[in-house]
């Protein structure tokens, strides 16, 4: 067999593999009659090998990303979920630490899941954990925040935290999440109070459609960080994410924004690596 051979012999090879876990089965491999009799009986036991394996490496893989979920479902209907979700949407690439991205729109559109209408936003929640988590490390630059002082806010963009997103949900989805990965700070007794009160605040709402609670991202270090944001500051973050400079952000924000508070428990929290300032086109022009 020539090299030219040989690559379309490995293609073809692969071509069947997907076909296979795809959702065809081993019938797929044995469809392929002009392969060779060893190559295809090699390819059905490496498929048989594979499949035994899929479901159970799907949802550690899963359970990695989605770490609040598998808690709120418990491991068996977790597992379960994992499995429904490898047959609908399987991994397109080697690499099952990249799968899963699908899970909150497919919690989202299971009927069997609409009982807990809250579970998609909390896991969107986890995966803009687990981004974070996996993002580089920030290149913090504290000194140019000297730059606030004295320059025309419409001229300064503040740096955005790597990894760093807001969720919103009409569900307490902080607060639950939190009850799951801070139990040590708030109290395990007391954990899941914060989790009840929100889902009485949010039945109590005028309008059910309405936004409840937006979940801030962030690394603080090499931990992930989640807390709940008010609106405000919900406006001027995405706006900041978004890359709007300052004025833009604060304008967006409104009254209701207390910017110096933020910039306090930003600087707090780490959660502002530092300023960039657009240069000034009329000192350009004059030089």
């Amino acid at each position: 067999m020539n090299a030219a051979d040989a690559r379309q012999h490995e293609l073809l090879r692969q071509q069947c593999l997907l076909r296979a876990l795809h959702g065809d089965g081993v019938t797929a491999l044995r469809g392929w009659a002009h392969l060779p009799s060893r190559s295809r009986h090699d390819l059905e036991r490496g498929y048989l090998a594979y499949s035994a394996n899929a479901a159970a490496s799907a949802e550690r893989a899963l359970a990695a990303r989605y770490p609040t979920v598998q808690a709120l479902l418990g491991e068996d209907s977790f597992a379960q979920l994992a499995r429904h979700l490898w047959h609908a949407e399987p991994a397109q690439r080697g690499d099952l630490a990249q799968w899963g991205h699908g899970l909150a729109a497919f919690i989202a559109a299971s009927r069997q899941l609409a009982d807990e209408p809250y579970l998609a936003d909390v896991a969107r929640l986890d995966a803009a954990v687990h981004d974070a988590e996996n993002a580089a490390d920030a290149e913090s630059d504290p000194a140019s925040l000297s730059d606030l002082a004295g320059t025309d806010p419409a001229r300064l963009y503040l740096r955005r935290p790597p990894g760093a997103s807001l969720v919103d949900s009409r569900h307490p989805i902080t607060a639950i999440w939190l009850a799951h990965h801070d139990a040590d700070r708030i109290g395990r007794d007391d954990r899941f109070a914060a989790v009840q009160q929100g889902f009485v605040a949010a039945a109590a709402r005028t309008d059910p459609a309405a936004l409840f609670d937006t979940a801030w991202v962030w690394r603080d270090g090499w931990q992930v960080a989640v807390r709940s944001v008010d609106p405000a500051t919900a406006t001027f973050v995405r706006r900041v994410l978004a890359g709007d400079n300052l004025a833009a952000a604060l304008d967006a924000a409104g009254a209701a924004f207390d910017f110096e508070r933020w910039l306090m428990q930003a600087l707090r929290e780490r959660s502002l690596p530092g300023l960039s300032v657009e240069p000034d086109v009329n000192m350009a022009d004059d030089v």
